[in-house]
């Protein structure tokens, strides 16, 4: 017997029955009998059980697997099979067979739309190669798998169908020169298969076979006219699912390139907790590599004793886990640990095959960090806590030896004032100048040394208000100098309140000094734009000498104040303010037309 053969089955029953009959038949007349396998897994079960208890390696059985065959290369090619059935023919009847019994399980190509349609070309070369060589092929396919329209044309390739257990003639059978495509549904093949059992049943009743076939075949040739006239609809909703197809495959990529690039470590658990998907980030925090890791329990990944095993795994359950901000250890490759702050969003955002799946931030950086900010805190208290003590035993003493000078100075006037010299009269006054003026300088020295001790409290601040307190102050005190001062209305900042009265003390009293001399002093203070934000200045018209520290402002290793003495720490006391502020401070202007201090908070 040699020829094409197709069956078409659903159940176990209906493909064992016939297919092993068929395979004795053929070792019982000396044929080669030669499995291609596709992915029925009962009838390959059954064969390599058969292929085992075979005698003398006669090798009347063979099996060979589907990438040794139909998706060798990793794809179907219709030649590269031709020309292994060829060679099959040839090898069989070298070894001395009769023939060859091909078994083709196309189970390969199902639920594939273009497999199926290569799949059609194929079974029409198989119907010439059936014709040329020695050998009987037979055709399974499974109709769980097989769309309904495909198999009703794939049905028509063959020039004999296997119906009931029995072998019948294809009364429907289109040669390859005739062959047509055609669109059924499982209802067409239903009526053509019944049909052709019909006929295999009623072989003794000509006429009344005749007449149920034209029957079935009249009401098989309408239903496809009817197809065809939906043929354009059909193709049109296709394309639309195609498109929406790789639409969903494009998001789907998309998505996945997000997950792996993320900033935050992810790890996916499949049902039996282990590790099915992970990230770049959990590569590089963990020093893992991904092949590394696949399919490790979760807790050998996660660093945890004691409860906090029993912690982790109640909160990972079959149905996906919810929480946030969960702190557990994080093993890495190198034996250390890294603290992770954990969310898993499973039980809302479900991803097939991830169970659980979990995101994390790495904390380590950040807890070392504090760690060595809490470590220069205490060392900067600490040190604080000296220069403090310093500060105030050296002014201490300062303060005490200037107070003694002065007061020696005062004696030596009530005695002999009367009698000195003008010379020693001018000697006399210029040390007691110079010891108010140190007297300033170990003030502006301790305020500068305990800015901020007990940190900033900040709150709105009317500098408008503050600044014309400050210069009604100095007015009243140096009554006899005309100055005019220009104070900006409605200037407001948020800072320290303490803080900004002492730098804007600090740079008033540096105008007004700077000031004295000048025929008509003017002190401006207000607010300007500089490259687009707001920013506070005060400006005087006094003069400058080039190493005066308000010139050298930015450079304060480098300050003079050989004509102001008390100048360079009062600025370095403004300076520090504005830092703690985290604002900045900046000259400008001429050396000998006055200047202009600019700063922000």
């Amino acid at each position: 017997m040699h020829g094409h053969i197709g069956l078409f089955y659903e159940e176990e029953t209906e493909l064992l029955t016939p297919v092993i009959p068929f395979i004795q038949q053929g070792v019982a007349l000396g044929e080669r009998c030669v499995y291609l396998h596709g992915g029925e897994q009962a009838l390959e079960r059954v064969l390599e059980n058969a292929v085992l208890g075979q005698e003398h390696d006669l090798k009347s059985l063979v099996l060979l697997p589907v990438r040794e065959t139909w998706l060798k290369g990793g794809g179907f090619n219709a030649s590269r099979l031709m020309e292994l059935l060829r060679t099959l023919c040839t090898g069989a009847i070298g070894d001395g067979f009769k023939g060859v019994r091909v078994i083709c399980d196309m189970g390969w190509a199902g639920w594939d739309p273009k497999r199926i349609e290569l799949l059609g070309e194929f079974e029409l070369g198989l119907n010439r190669f059936a014709e040329q060589n020695e050998a009987t092929l037979l055709c399974l396919y499974n109709r769980k798998i097989f769309p309904s329209e495909q198999m009703l044309d794939l049905a028509k390739h063959h020039p004999q169908l296997v119906i009931g257990g029995k072998l019948c003639r294809n009364p429907f059978f289109v040669p390859p020169d005739r062959h047509r495509q055609a669109i059924g549904a499982t209802l067409d093949l239903d009526v053509f298969l019944t049909a052709v059992q019909t006929a295999a049943s009623a072989l003794s009743d000509g006429e009344s076979l005749r007449q149920e076939l034209e029957q079935a075949y009249a009401a098989l040739a309408r239903k496809i006219y009817e197809n065809w006239q939906e043929e354009e609809t059909l193709r049109a909703y296709e394309k639309e699912l195609d498109e929406k197809n790789e639409t969903l495959l494009a998001q789907k990529r998309r998505l996945q390139t997000v997950l792996q690039h993320i900033p935050a470590i992810l790890m996916a658990f499949d049902p039996d907790d282990r590790l099915a998907a992970c990230n770049h980030e959990f590569e590089r925090v963990t020093g893992f590599r991904a092949e590394e890791v696949m399919g490790k329990p979760m807790l050998e990944l996660v660093n945890v004793e004691g409860v906090l095993r029993e912690e982790v795994v109640t909160a990972h359950p079959p149905q996906g886990g919810d929480y946030r901000g969960r702190e557990w250890s994080l093993r890495c490759r190198d034996g250390s640990f890294r603290s992770i702050s954990w969310s898993n969003f499973s039980r809302y955002v479900q991803i097939p095959g991830w169970i659980n799946w979990i995101v994390g931030i790495d904390l380590t950086p950040k807890i070392q960090a504090e760690l060595g900010l809490r470590s220069l805190r205490e060392e900067l208290e600490a040190r604080t806590g000296d220069l403090d003590a310093f500060a105030h035993a050296v002014s201490s003493d300062l303060s005490g030896q200037l107070s003694r000078i002065g007061s020696y100075c005062t004696v030596i006037k009530e005695l002999d004032g009367a009698v000195l010299s003008p010379q020693c009269r001018e000697l006399l006054r210029s040390i007691d100048e110079a010891t108010f003026e140190m007297s300033g300088q170990i003030t502006a020295l301790q305020r500068f040394t305990t800015l901020a001790a007990g940190g900033l409290q900040p709150e709105e601040v009317d500098l408008t208000e503050m600044a014309t307190e400050i210069a009604a102050q100095l007015k009243e005190a140096g009554s006899k100098r005309p100055v005019t001062f220009q104070v900006e209305h409605g200037m407001r900042a948020t800072g320290d309140k303490k803080l900004l009265r002492l730098a804007i003390e600090q740079l008033l009293e540096n105008a007004w000094n700077f000031t004295a001399g000048v025929k008509h002093p003017l002190i401006q203070f207000g607010t300007t734009q500089v490259e687009g934000e707001r920013s506070f200045y005060l400006r005087d018209n006094g003069p400058r000498s080039a190493d005066n520290p308000q010139v050298q402002l930015l450079a304060p290793r480098r300050l003079n104040t050989a004509s102001h003495p008390s100048c360079g720490i009062g600025l370095a006391t403004v300076q520090r303010i504005i830092s703690l502020h985290r604002g900045k401070i900046w000259a400008s202007g001429g050396i000998d037309n006055g200047s202009t201090l600019y700063f922000q908070v």
